[in-house]
């Protein structure tokens, strides 16, 4: 069996019962706590605000304040990591935990992402009528799904897999293109290398990544993060790839809302054209 959210917090933290009296008061009420002072939260939980900021500190927070911004983030990796698919799980269990699964990565990976750098990214985007991906393997064919859906949103978009047209690619693309990097590790030697060829012609481009100490987010300031959940391998690269998914939905969907009028109407032109071909 799973060790419960509370175990884990227990061995994780090293906490004492009065500290995992709050910590399950956190977990069951996690939705009304960013709403709390440190003095409401401390009063719900029979405690005080020293107790309350000593917690926070304990469980990783630098202050209470980032305690409010990213404790979902925290209770979402936890709850996943209790997501495990075991040996011979019957079809109605591996279907509610998959369901459980998703929801709890696309949380995640809302959590993650930096507003202020995701507006960065989105004024890139939007400026310029071409959107180049640049992504391997897997990856690759996810970014194929982002291209499908945002060329609907009056972008002219292209994935490079081939190293070779990548390289080529870095070489001669101009600033009036937004370039996007896709690795989830960040440690492949070839896109380092077009990252930096980037750089030295001051091209600017976003980086899709899930760890900000990789060596790829360090080559532009211009990262948003996806998932990749240790503790979840036996899913193996499925967690990236839905986090990842989910980061083109919202690119989409924000692209969508900008322009809604124009994306409407280019959206029924060709449903109107695809539609009469297929009569």
């Amino acid at each position: 069996m799973h060790p419960t959210i509370l175990e884990q917090f227990k061995k994780d933290f090293k906490l004492n019962e009065n500290d995992l009296f709050i910590i399950q008061y956190i977990i069951e009420h996690s939705e009304e706590i960013t709403s709390y002072s440190s003095h409401q939260l401390a009063k719900e939980t029979y405690s005080s605000p020293t107790a309350i900021i000593r917690l926070v500190k304990k469980i990783g927070f630098k202050n209470y304040n980032d305690f409010k911004l990213n404790i979902h983030s925290l209770l979402n990796k936890y709850t996943l990591s209790n997501m495990r698919i075991m040996s011979n799980e019957d079809l109605y269990t591996i279907k509610n935990k998959l369901a459980k699964i998703e929801t709890g990565i696309i949380n995640q990976t809302k959590e993650n992402l930096n507003s202020n750098v995701f507006n960065e990214v989105m004024t890139i985007i939007s400026r310029n009528k071409y959107i180049d991906i640049i992504a391997n393997d897997a990856n690759a064919a996810i970014s194929e799904y982002g291209s499908h859906i945002l060329s609907s949103v009056n972008k002219f978009v292209n994935v490079y897999h081939n190293g070779n047209k990548q390289l080529w690619f870095s070489l001669n693309v101009t600033s009036d293109h937004t370039v996007i990097l896709i690795s989830k590790f960040g440690k492949t030697r070839h896109l380092l290398n077009i990252a930096d060829t980037l750089k030295q012609r001051h091209i600017p481009f976003i980086v899709i990544t899930t760890d900000d100490t990789n060596d790829l987010a360090h080559k532009t300031p211009y990262v948003l993060y996806g998932i990749n959940h240790g503790e979840l391998d036996n899913l193996k690269d499925m967690i990236f790839y839905i986090s990842l998914k989910y980061i083109f939905d919202l690119i989409y969907t924000a692209l969508f809302s900008y322009d809604y009028k124009q994306a409407k109407e280019v959206d029924d032109l060709y449903a109107k054209i695809y539609y009469s071909e297929n009569e």
